[in-house]
């Protein structure tokens, strides 16, 4: 099984349930945008503001809102932590001038704004910091699930909150190893983000069977990183894939008018 690894230049280019419907119950929540953005210098502050929605048509909605870190897993899965908990955090620059609690009657939308404080010198020194913004619903209602059985339902949404600072955005992926696992018949890619800013693309993936001539493109697989990142990703070459000697072209694609990371992968199927 043979790697090749190279860079081409190119010219071109959590979430949690909001929405309940069991049967006697209907529970709504929207919140909107969301991801929050926010670039200020240190000792800066800056607002943006949320849309909370209670789509419900029968039920008021008691909603608590509060902070909290998250980050990614090698797999690209949201992990969740207290706030303060990890060295990226910005959860306790946050503040909420109107408060966090509110109450939303039937049909009722309020917008929220939410305070960023940075401090005049950022303990971790990095040029971004993340959080979590959840809103939850404090007085359940009643409902059954699907076997009947009575049970209460609240609903509660995840707000990923993003800052970076001043410095020039680099952005910079790297693949490390690129492999195909015969058990679960996944290509699995392997990279990291060695730039100072999230970095947000697809992957681009076509397999070529040597044995029979047959090229297939596979469909764009999504990745969502963060610096520092250690990512594996698994790419199914479909369902039907054929006995046969492979040669697998996988491409980063992150961005417009930007260096753009490719590796091929040799790999035999029986």
């Amino acid at each position: 099984m043979k790697v090749r690894i190279y860079i081409i230049l190119a010219l071109f280019t959590l979430l949690f349930i909001a929405t309940t419907n069991i049967a006697s119950a209907q529970v709504g929540l929207s919140v909107s945008p969301p991801r929050v953005y926010y670039s200020i210098a240190e000792g800066e502050s800056g607002t943006q503001n949320l849309l909370i929605n209670n789509i419900s048509k029968d039920h008021p909605l008691d909603l608590a809102i509060t902070f909290g870190d998250w980050e990614y897993d090698e797999y690209g899965n949201n992990v969740m932590f207290n706030p303060d908990s990890l060295d990226n955090s910005c959860a306790s620059w946050l503040s909420l001038p109107e408060g966090t609690y509110l109450t939303l009657q039937p049909g009722e939308s309020r917008e929220v704004e939410v305070i960023m404080s940075v401090p005049s010198i950022v303990p971790s020194g990095d040029n971004v910091q993340t959080a979590m913004l959840y809103v939850t619903q404090m007085n359940p209602v009643d409902g059954v699930d699907a076997q009947g059985a009575a049970i209460r339902i609240n609903v509660r949404q995840g707000i990923k909150i993003y800052r970076k600072g001043l410095a020039g955005e680099r952005r910079a992926l790297e693949i490390t190893d690129m492999t195909f696992n015969r058990e679960s018949k996944n290509i699995v890619l392997a990279f990291n983000n060695n730039g100072n800013i999230w970095t947000d693309g697809v992957i681009k993936t076509t397999i070529f069977n040597r044995t029979t001539g047959k090229e297939t493109s596979l469909s764009d697989t999504p990745f969502f990183t963060m610096p520092g990142n250690v990512r594996k990703v698994m790419i199914s070459p479909g369902e039907d894939l054929e006995k046969g000697e492979y040669t697998a072209t996988v491409m980063l694609d992150y961005g417009d008018e930007t260096i753009l990371e490719a590796a091929e992968l040799e790999f035999r199927y029986d």
